[in-house]
């Protein structure tokens, strides 16, 4: 039956895991720690996606620090003169480049002291005329929100070109709230006109400054524009239009399926990024241009092939560009890797999945329950402190394997929650379950063992509580007694006294807590402890016999050592019984005491007295006996009836464990079990003769003794019929 504490710790468990599960709830749907989950994202995509690759289909030429240093004898320093991009971009058409996209922006003309500015600069003529005769060259535009300043007041809200919009608006319907974005930024006119596409390059990273997520389409005016990571993808699967709904961008194409790009709770598209990209260097595509037109066709760096077929993205990974990202996979890389992973994505339907609120619930309640529950209501410590935690392990190792899958749940929010639930499990168990610890060590720290003591509040602490109200417990009762105490003290000094008495206790009491005893008190020189409390245990019977046979082994060298100090030697008797009794704490409010009770306390405290009668140091009754019967030698001492009990009971002599006895003790057992079985019959003759054949060898034998005596007595004179050999004690 659980008790009020318990009830309690249950409301208690189900109300904090029900309260910090509703905050974790709150605050995934309130995005509180999409900062932190984002960076949990980072953290797998670096452990997950280091050996993907980008897809063929895609390549990057890059000015990279290489480029810069190898054409600086040809085109000088950055930034280059703009033939070098159309000899470029030459070289990719005549390859059979798919697509060809620029991630350089050429937003103003270049102007030479030579011309005038209504004039075009023959390498702006240049780079215009090579893009229309490649017809697949897509160059970067930028939209964004600008604040107005001194230099920015005529191109904030400045209409876009008709022709412009005629030609490279990108029908889009989409019932979600639009951009503020008040300034474009578009390449000079001739190359404008000139593209075959444009492409928004506005990348904007977090707060952290981590780029991580991008629109797919900017709105300008009303109009759409294609980032250049969608642009490819609209020339090369002949997309119609698009329409932007909550959490997916639907593309749609004549006679096929419609194209669905998942999206965040934001409409912006989180980057897959990968570990590998295709890369060439941009001064060896030059070299291999120039090679040919030298007539060399042997040794290309960058042989024609590679860009057959392909989606080339031509970027800068040179630190004087500017043009280096932090992002999910690492920081200070090409921001073009960005768009062609973006790309790359779309292509292969290499989209991260994240998971919505309810798998999130799922995950995070049951996990919260769990920790919680475990916390409070294990019983061992280490389960406690480890379970949990193992559980946020698992969990963290579960989310990184499905993110190999691009299945994305949430790790800040569930870690963070039970964290939290870790943190206030404890708290309340230091505050609650830790003051019941405290006060049930101030209770049987005085009883027991340190070592028992602590497996008491280590592993089944809420079992031993319930001694608040008592309980019916099958124990084994220990009394022990110093004979003729009274006397000793009347002889000897105070002083001498107390240091025996101090000598002998402190020696009992360790051999008790040695064998899982537990100390009930002392009265006066008499010793009162019992075993199978509060540690359950099922051999106590035996261990409170073999402590009572360690007493009577360490009070012979207690007495010598006794004798050397001119200390009275000192005798005990043991009285042991098994039986149910009442343990509880029991008392007053000032003062309680860990203590048993009832019928079988008084019972052991009579066999105790029967052990001065019978001259046995050790007396103990019938159903200890019967525990211990196999393992420790005992003859029967007699069949009695002490005193304040109605009903007879069966006593024994302790002689020692089987295994240490010698083969005397073994047969005087034999002997005195059989004569008293003689005895109980009435065989008085018979019965005799043996005990006459024990003394024979051990004269001063007393509890052979009073069974002669009683057989002389019983052969003179009879008893009456219905005699079983029961003995009826009148006195303590």
């Amino acid at each position: 039956m659980a008790t009020r504490f318990q009830k309690q710790k249950r409301l208690h468990a189900l109300l904090m895991a029900f309260l910090i599960s509703v905050a974790a709830l709150y605050a995934d749907l309130s995005g509180l720690f999409e900062s932190f989950e984002r960076k949990t994202i980072d953290m797998r995509t670096r452990l997950c996606r280091v050996d993907t690759h980008l897809p063929d289909d895609i390549v990057i030429v890059l000015i990279d620090d290489s480029s810069l240093q190898a054409l600086n004898d040809i085109a000088g320093r950055w930034p280059w003169p703009r033939y070098i991009h159309a000899d470029l971009i030459d070289y990719l058409a005549q390859s059979g480049a798919e697509s060809i996209i620029m991630d350089i922006m050429f937003f103003e003309n270049q102007i030479n002291e030579k011309q005038t500015e209504q004039e075009l600069d023959p390498n702006d003529a240049r780079l215009a005329q090579a893009t229309l005769d490649a017809g697949n060259v897509i160059h970067a535009i930028e939209i964004s929100n600008d604040f107005p300043d001194e230099y920015n007041t005529t191109l904030l809200d400045k209409p876009l070109p008709q022709s412009m919009v005629q030609q490279f608006a990108f029908p889009c319907e989409t019932d979600l709230p639009l951009s503020e974005s008040n300034v474009c930024y578009l390449p000079f006119e001739q190359l404008l006109m000139a593209s075959a596409g444009l492409g928004v390059v506005s990348f904007s990273a977090d707060e952290d400054g981590i780029n991580r997520s991008e629109q797919l389409l900017f709105d300008y005016q009303d109009h759409f524009f294609p980032t250049h990571a969608l642009s490819p993808i609209l020339r090369k699967w002949n997309i119609d239009s698009a329409v932007i709904e909550k959490n997916q961008a639907r593309l749609v194409r004549k006679n096929k399926d419609d194209l669905l790009i998942p999206l965040e709770n934001n409409n912006e598209y989180y980057v897959n990024m990968y570990g590998h990209y295709n890369t060439f260097s941009y001064s060896g595509v030059i070299e291999s241009l120039m090679k040919l037109q030298a007539g060399i066709t042997d040794n290309l760096m960058v042989p024609p092939d590679e860009f057959a077929g392909k989606i080339v993205y031509v970027g800068a990974s040179a630190s004087a560009t500017h043009d280096l990202k932090n992002t999910s996979m690492g920081n200070h890389m090409p921001g073009v890797f960005l768009h062609a992973s973006i790309c790359g994505n779309i292509l292969t339907r290499d989209y991260l999945i994240f998971s919505g609120f309810f798998t999130n619930a799922l995950c995070i309640v049951p996990l919260l329950f769990f920790c919680v529950f475990s916390i409070l209501f294990m019983k061992k410590i280490y389960f406690q402190i480890y379970l949990p935690l193992g559980l946020a392990l698992l969990y963290a190792a579960l989310a990184v394997m499905v993110f190999k899958y691009n299945r994305v749940i949430h790790m800040a929010i569930p870690l963070s929650s039970m964290f939290l639930a870790y943190f206030l499990s404890f708290t309340y168990i230091s505050f609650t379950e830790g003051k019941e610890k405290r006060k049930v060590k101030n209770i049987l720290g005085q009883y027991v063992s340190p070592a028992m003591l602590t497996q008491v509040l280590e592993n089944s602490k809420d079992e031993y509580l319930k001694a608040e109200v008592g309980s019916k417990e099958y124990l084994t009762v220990f009394f022990s007694d110093i004979r003729d105490f009274t006397s000793i003290s009347e002889k000897y000094p105070v002083e001498r006294v107390v240091e025996t008495l101090n000598a002998y206790l402190s020696k009992m009491v360790d051999i008790i807590f040695d064998n899982n005893g537990t100390l009930d008190k002392f009265i006066g020189d008499a010793i009162v402890a019992f075993w199978g409390a509060p540690v359950r245990f099922d051999d106590h019977p035996r261990k409170a016999v073999l402590s009572a046979l360690e007493m009577i082994k360490a009070l012979g060298e207690l007495n010598k050592e006794n004798q050397r100090k001119g200390l009275p030697e000192l005798k005990i008797g043991i009285g042991i019984h098994t039986d149910h009794v009442i343990l509880g704490n029991i008392g007053s409010r000032k003062k309680l005491d860990y203590t048993v009770i009832g019928d079988g306390v008084n019972l052991t405290s009579r066999l105790e007295g029967l052990t001065k009668n019978y001259g046995c140091p050790i007396l103990i009754s019938q159903p200890c006996f019967d525990h211990i019967k196999d393992t420790i030698c005992c003859r029967m001492a007699d069949h009695v009836q002490v005193k304040g009990k109605d009903e007879p009971i069966s006593i024994y002599h302790v002689l020692g464990p089987y295994e240490t006895i010698d083969p005397w003790t073994k047969s005087l057992a034999d002997k005195t079990d059989r004569a008293f079985d003689l005895y109980c019959k009435g065989q008085f003759q018979e019965a005799k003769q043996i005990y006459t054949d024990i003394l024979l060898t051990d004269p001063d034998d007393s509890l052979i003794q009073i069974f002669s005596r009683r057989c002389d007595d019983f052969i003179e004179q009879p008893p009456g019929e219905g005699w079983v050999g029961c003995f009826v004690h009148t006195t303590k």
